[in-house]
């Protein structure tokens, strides 16, 4: 089940949330989850959480947010988590589907 983070900042309610195609997106702009850049992998999460409700969201306003925020050592690990679940959900299997394509080794 996905999960959003809702903001409210200076009266206006922010929805962060992922699913395959924000993730996509932002692999493709070279983003990963990497501990080696923790400053550059935070706030390119963070910013990517809005693409899916806020895609056109200034950069400068997600940047304010993100230092306006409290709790960000409680927030951090809830994004990491909501962004690798639409990728653990590449991996999902239909159930009592007769008609998927089989595979062996040989």
């Amino acid at each position: 089940m996905a999960k959003q983070v809702i903001i409210n900042y200076k009266g206006s309610e922010y929805t962060l949330e992922f699913n395959r195609k924000t993730v996509k997106r932002m692999e493709e702009s070279g983003f990963t989850v990497n501990t080696d850049k923790p400053y550059t992998m935070i706030t390119e999460l963070f910013k990517g959480a809005f693409q899916m409700h806020h895609r056109r969201i200034a950069p400068e306003l997600v940047e304010e947010i993100w230092n306006a925020q409290k709790k960000k050592d409680e927030l951090l690990p809830i994004l990491v988590s909501m962004y690798t679940e639409p990728i653990a959900s590449l991996m999902d299997e239909d159930e009592g589907d007769d008609e998927n394509p089989t595979w062996k080794v040989q």
